[in-house]
């Protein structure tokens, strides 16, 4: 499902497109070293093997990744639709993060920076990194919020605040033990900066 929206908003962002744009496409480079996500309801979540159980300590997890991808400049906007790769990291769990992005960049008046929605879908690879002998589930999951960039064209810093949707089924090799879906959902900050070429 999450899938087959984000194919229909990449088909829609290409409508959006007026022709005589095409010619102002140019190629993205991006890297997001702070992605600081708050999970309110990670912070203790229990997990348990039948032998031993953990919790989660803290509410905070980080991602850095890069960015790549095309963009189309407008005369009073920016899409960007951009493919990632990175690495999510807290104290209980960490793992391999993919995903692309969809950016409608609005120019503000003063030309040196952009303010618009974006959204994104991401599939998770995580491993969980305790003494409890259990394992998180492959994911997919979704981010969408306000993006906004400040430089020039070439280059520029780029920050969003957007919601984010994740949640890992907690798999135990004992049947016996059910453990509740971890669910790290919430509150994303972005920082990083943009290259156009």
């Amino acid at each position: 499902m999450k899938k087959n929206l984000f194919s229909l908003l990449c088909l829609f962002s290409l409508l959006l497109i007026p022709l005589n744009s095409f010619a102002g496409m140019n190629f993205i480079a991006g890297l997001n070293p702070g992605v600081f996500l708050y999970s309110p309801d990670a912070d203790g979540h229990r997990v348990s093997d039948g032998r031993i159980s953990e919790e989660i300590d803290g509410y905070i997890s980080n991602i850095a990744t890069l960015n790549a991808g095309i963009g189309w400049e407008a005369p009073q906007y920016f899409l960007d639709l951009t493919g990632n790769i990175g690495y999510l990291y807290n104290s209980s769990f960490t793992g391999m993060v993919y995903g692309g992005d969809i950016a409608l960049r609005l120019k503000l008046p003063s030309e040196v920076m952009t303010l618009g929605p974006h959204v994104g879908i991401m599939a998770y690879d995580m491993d969980w990194d305790g003494e409890t002998d259990v394992s998180l589930s492959d994911t997919t999951g979704f981010v969408a919020g306000l993006c906004f960039t400040a430089g020039t064209k070439p280059f520029s810093f780029a920050a969003s605040l957007d919601y984010f949707d994740a949640s890992f089924d907690v798999e135990s090799g004992n049947n016996a033990v059910r453990n509740e879906e971890l669910d790290i959902s919430g509150i994303v900050l972005q920082l990083g900066v943009i290259f156009r070429f």
